[in-house]
């Protein structure tokens, strides 16, 4: 849009949207947490649209040959089953977004009503992976999926006393985004805007903070190369990888996914760029390793990952 040129308004289903957000909010505590996550994934049949059904079958034709070869039966199981599969992740999505309401009423440091939080989201020992990494004080490059409950990961993080931010989609003329950014202040946690460039992100490094990156979709306005994810080739952003290039500092995956009655928050080893490799060499491996990542952590936990999303080109 030209400088200076009016804003469009934003379309009014977006500020019933946002409204509705807000509205579930207010209500909600007045409602008990069980009570709250059994209405949502009593609507959630209702909240998938077609096309995110076709996507979840879509995503799952081309993932199912690489899954049947990690975990034979598990291919099988998922494709001869999109339905079943659709289902279960929209279960676990309403139990996710009842928790993303819990958390827009506040869960920051030091605030009380975020201890369920700290309750319900337990550190695995390799927590100390990235204490490690903060230890050298130049922050940690944190890249994660939408896997298990990415938002649990971050207030989980900032509860524990880690300060940053999340790069994260802010569309304009979009209440329901703005209320995700709302969502995350709650919490103590600020959101960058994907196209704010690299500086504002390298300032919370330089600070010994973390950044957090979700950057397992296809994202097509991004810069991004194609790199093996569920056994295909798919676009994959370039932006950890510049990140670490830039900062000269190792991407750390970290998932945060139900395990029983609680959540658990894991750490792995630093993924860093091969220095025997020229710069494209390198950043193509340090994705590829990304992918390899997050592919077998949806292999261990795929009802947990949104199938429903897109991830492979052409599914738009």
């Amino acid at each position: 849009m030209p400088k200076g040129a009016p804003q469009r308004p934003e379309p009014l289903r977006r500020r019933l949207r946002g409204a509705g957000l807000r509205a579930l909010v207010r209500a909600a505590g007045a409602v008990p947490p069980p009570l709250l996550v059994g209405a949502l994934r009593g609507a959630a049949p209702l909240a998938l649209t077609g096309r995110q059904r076709d996507a979840v079958a879509s995503n799952l034709a081309a993932a199912s040959r690489w899954l049947e070869s990690v975990q034979p039966g598990l291919g099988e199981e998922l494709a001869g089953d999109p339905a079943g599969l659709t289902r279960r992740c929209g279960h676990f999505a309403a139990e996710q977004f009842a928790h993303w309401i819990r958390l827009a009423r506040g869960a920051g440091p030091g605030d009380p009503g975020g201890d369920w939080v700290d309750r319900l989201v337990r550190l695995d020992p390799s927590i100390e992976i990235l204490d490690r990494v903060l230890s050298r004080g130049r922050g940690a490059i944190v890249v994660t999926a939408h896997l298990g409950n990415w938002e649990l990961l971050c207030a989980r993080l900032r509860r524990r006393g880690h300060e940053g931010a999340v790069v994260g989609r802010v569309r304009r003329r979009d209440s329901s985004h703005r209320w995700l950014v709302e969502l995350r202040r709650a919490y103590g946690v600020e959101t960058i805007p994907q196209d704010a460039g690299a500086r504002k992100a390298l300032r919370i490094l330089k600070r010994g903070g973390v950044l957090g990156l979700v950057t397992d979709l296809d994202v097509p306005r991004l810069d991004h190369r194609a790199v093996p994810f569920l056994g295909c080739p798919a676009p994959t952003m370039t932006a950890p990888a510049s990140f670490a290039r830039a900062w000269r500092a190792p991407l750390v995956p970290v998932r945060c996914v139900r395990s029983g009655d609680e959540y658990v928050l894991s750490v792995e080893e630093p993924l860093g760029l091969r220095p025997d490799l020229d710069r494209q060499d390198a950043e193509l491996d340090l994705l590829r390793r990304q992918n390899e990542t997050f592919s077998r952590w949806i292999a261990d936990t795929p009802e947990q990952w949104a199938w429903y999303l897109p991830r492979f080109r052409g599914q738009r």
